[in-house]
């Protein structure tokens, strides 16, 4: 048998990490049902994620976890997230056909063909709403020939989720570690996962075991910002218009003994010459009639 490649400073830290896994709590939202296996008893065929006991892990049907990124903190299947923060998604995939089947001798029964593991994840939650991480794994070799699992992620904020472009990639034992792999991932089809390459051909044995990670950022739904308005216009007053009126003096004018005596003689003064016109007036007439007569 071949042996695998050195891991490496990158595979190592992951694998430490799947260590850790064991005494995360399986939230059982995976399928479908299927025959089950033990370390000490794998398969006799191609299958994956099938064994209860797996020393890194568990139960291998929990495979689908998520984890804040840069915490040090355990792997779940059940995750209260915030905004602003990333998260790691941790799709474990494991061929549990014993060894024995990869060879020529039994029609390399135990080798997983065009192999594929493909992702979803909500893409905004409202607070309190719990959405889910979805991972399958498929072969066109294997019994059964697609297997799948969920974690849940409960928004503690109105929040969306994003892809952090590039962070999927594979981490195994062998040359494809530390792969990124295509967006494919995210499809129904899924992308190919491999060994020395993403070809799809994943032989049984947990030597030949990985998994797939990716990162998600979330950002907080801000709220709706207000549509701007012109400046409030000058208050209207709501009375009915009236017609201006002229400026009152702030003052009477004073009218003490002196100025009403002057103001007597001045009408004395107009009336006497009114009287005056008049009597020359007539005079003029005459004197003009008598001229006329003598001619």
């Amino acid at each position: 048998m071949k042996k695998p490649k050195n891991i490496g400073f990158v595979g190592a830290a992951v694998a430490t990490m799947i260590l850790s896994q064991a005494v995360a709590p399986a939230a059982m939202a995976w399928g479908p049902e299927r025959q089950t296996y033990t370390m000490n008893a794998p398969a006799a065929k191609a299958t994956f994620n099938s064994i209860t006991d797996n020393a890194a892990v568990g139960d291998e049907r929990d495979f689908v976890r998520i984890v804040e990124k840069g915490t040090n903190g355990t792997y779940t299947s059940d995750l209260t997230i915030e905004a602003e923060k990333e998260y790691e998604v941790f799709i474990y995939f494991h061929n549990d056909a014993s060894t024995t089947y990869n060879d020529p001798a039994h029609n390399y029964v135990g080798v997983a063909q065009n192999t594929r593991v493909s992702s979803s994840f909500p893409t905004s939650l409202a607070v309190g709403e719990v959405g889910k991480i979805f991972g399958r794994i498929t072969s066109t070799s294997t019994d059964p020939e697609a297997v799948w699992d969920e974690a849940y992620v409960r928004a503690k904020e109105d929040l969306t989720l994003h892809y952090v472009s590039g962070s999927a990639k594979i981490y195994n034992r062998w040359q494809a570690n530390g792969s990124v792999l295509s967006q494919n991932l995210f499809t129904d089809t899924g992308t190919f996962i491999g060994m020395n390459q993403l070809n799809g051909v994943v032989p049984g044995c947990d030597i030949y075991s990985g998994q797939v990670v990716y990162t998600l950022q979330t950002h907080a739904v801000k709220g709706e910002e207000p549509e701007e308005k012109p400046d409030d216009p000058t208050p209207v007053d709501p009375t009915p218009e009236k017609p201006s009126e002229p400026d009152m003096p702030t003052e009477l004018p004073n009218t003490g003994p002196a100025e009403v005596a002057l103001a007597v003689i001045v009408v004395i003064a107009i009336v006497a010459g009114i009287v005056y016109w008049q009597k020359t007036h007539k005079a003029v007439k005459r004197a003009t009639k008598k001229a006329k007569g003598r001619k």
